[in-house]
């Protein structure tokens, strides 16, 4: 029995080293996601979701162009890009013209993936489709045609209330119950639409659980840090959003934390929103901030300016003037640097300062004539009873 038994395991092993290499290469639609979302974050910007439905349209654009062998965004039966994904199923936002708030991209030719996305980098309207503000789904088709060409097509949208989120950047594990989280936001229509359909959020809450009840609200940011549960598994975070009129959305991501199946970055639909309530939802009390949470930010409610805070600041002695001194914008005080050595006296008032010595001066007025000659006539008639009094005597 052991020959035939090492003999199979021989076999066995010779197939699996005979596998093309690849057979073990991620298959190119999981190529397009990585390239393109790594693009994105190169540029500062959240990934784009996966979408099922634009996958449709863009693989039935594909086929048909690797069927007929044909290189253009109309279809062999004279379908736009939009009416294509409008009839797979995706409702995407319509600008106010009624056009819908999608595009495509497409490249056929016996390149890679990577000929493909270097094209589409160096081409202004395609890198604008790639590295947009506006779209927040991306989905891919891909197809070959009898003589080994590729075709490749993007297609590209933004959903109401469809706002993906990526845990650590779409990472399948981590090795740390702190983690990122990277949010969208509603950038095709900022104002939303009606009471359902929320504009751009200012507002997001977080849990661990699908439920929000007695969350916190706290400020919108593109990156956001989050603490999972402190046990090895999948775990899935989910983030609700609130914009200035209280209309909300939510969506989910789920990471595995510590030793576990390696998740192969295959595409995942987005989860589904929550029903949103038709009037505007009281903004909730201002949590005080943690150092595991984000500080909050004002709520869409205006709230009464605090009244500022008033410092009565009594006069002091003339001592301590010098080096403590409160000084307003309308008045600026200017204060005299008093000698190291100085002992000053107490001023009898709080507001009293030395008044500076005059000095002596010539005075030419006729005021001070008139007192001088009678200074002098005074004297005379002095000198004269002293006279009379002399002569009387002798």
């Amino acid at each position: 029995m052991r020959n035939p038994l090492r003999a199979a395991v021989l076999v066995i092993c010779l197939a699996l080293v005979s596998l093309p290499a690849s057979a073990q290469e991620p298959a190119p639609v999981v190529t397009w996601q990585i390239l393109v979302n790594q693009a994105r974050l190169d540029e500062g910007l959240a990934f784009y979701g996966f979408s099922a439905l634009l996958a449709a349209a863009a693989q039935r654009h594909a086929d048909d162009l690797a069927a007929h062998q044909i290189w253009s965004h109309t279809g062999s039966d004279d379908s736009s890009p939009s009416q294509r994904i409008a009839e797979a199923g995706y409702a995407a936002w319509t600008w106010n013209g009624g056009e819908s708030i999608t595009s495509e991209n497409f490249w056929t030719g016996y390149g890679t993936v990577e000929d493909a996305m270097a094209f589409f980098l160096e081409d202004p309207p395609h890198r604008d489709n790639i590295l947009s503000a506006t779209y927040r789904e991306m989905g891919v088709g891909v197809a070959t045609d009898a003589t080994g060409r590729n075709y490749y097509v993007l297609d590209f949208g933004a959903r109401p209330n469809v706002l993906p989120v990526f845990i650590n950047d779409g990472a399948a594990n981590a090795d740390d119950s702190q983690v990122a989280i990277r949010l969208t936001n509603e950038e095709a229509r900022p104002g939303g639409k009606g009471a359902t359909f929320m504009g751009r959020a200012i507002e997001i809450r977080i849990s661990n659980e699908p439920e929000f009840d007695d969350l916190l609200w706290q400020p919108w940011e593109p990156l956001v840090p989050w603490t999972l549960p402190d046990t090895p598994g999948e775990h899935t975070v989910y983030v609700q959003f609130r914009d200035a009129a209280g209309r909300t959305a939510a969506a989910a991501d789920a990471i595995i934390l510590g030793e576990g199946a390696v998740i192969t970055p295959t595409p995942v639909p987005p989860s589904p929103t929550t029903e949103t309530t038709a009037t505007p939802i009281p903004p909730s009390p201002t949590p005080e901030p943690t150092a595991t949470s984000v500080p909050p930010s004002p709520t869409f409610e205006p709230t009464a300016t605090p009244e500022p805070t008033v410092v009565l600041i009594l006069p002091e002695p003339a001592a301590t003037l010098a080096s403590a001194v409160t000084s307003t914008p309308e008045s600026p005080p200017s204060v005299e640097t008093l000698p190291a050595n100085h002992t000053p006296r107490p001023a009898p008032f709080p507001t009293w300062t030395p008044l500076p010595p005059t000095s002596p001066r010539e005075d030419n007025s006729p005021g001070t004539l008139l007192i001088v000659l009678a200074a002098l006539q005074g004297l005379a008639l002095v000198l004269g009873i002293c006279l009379a009094l002399y002569r009387g005597r002798v």
